[in-house]
């Protein structure tokens, strides 16, 4: 018998309640035991909590293309840039077309 007291409740006694506990395979939807697997229960439960019924688009670069120019835009040699930039996911062109637009903002005024 499951016995959760419904007064206090919350999504760690209920995942312990139902015995996903080892049995997450069998329990978790998909999408929820996929990312059990890639960064855990706790984090897992968190992003249930705080997201559950939005749909979540994580873009493919992790950095905005305007603070990988602000780190760039300190460096002369363009090779060096251009390792900036394909760190930060972004091609050279990119960077620079930034870059050179600020330079152009900046001259305007």
């Amino acid at each position: 018998m499951i016995n959760i007291d419904f007064d206090n409740i919350n999504d760690e006694l209920v995942y312990k309640a139902f015995g996903v506990d080892g049995n997450e395979v069998d329990a978790l939807n998909d999408i929820y035991l996929e990312l059990f697997e890639l960064i855990g229960k706790d984090a897992m439960l968190k992003l249930f909590k705080h997201f559950r019924g939005d749909k979540i688009d994580c873009p493919m670069r992790l950095y905005r293309p305007e603070y990988i120019a602000d780190l760039a835009k300190p460096v002369v040699d363009r090779r060096e840039r251009a390792k900036i930039a394909r760190a930060g996911g972004y091609s050279a062109k990119v960077i620079e077309s930034i870059l050179n637009k600020r330079r152009r903002e900046n001259e305007a005024e």
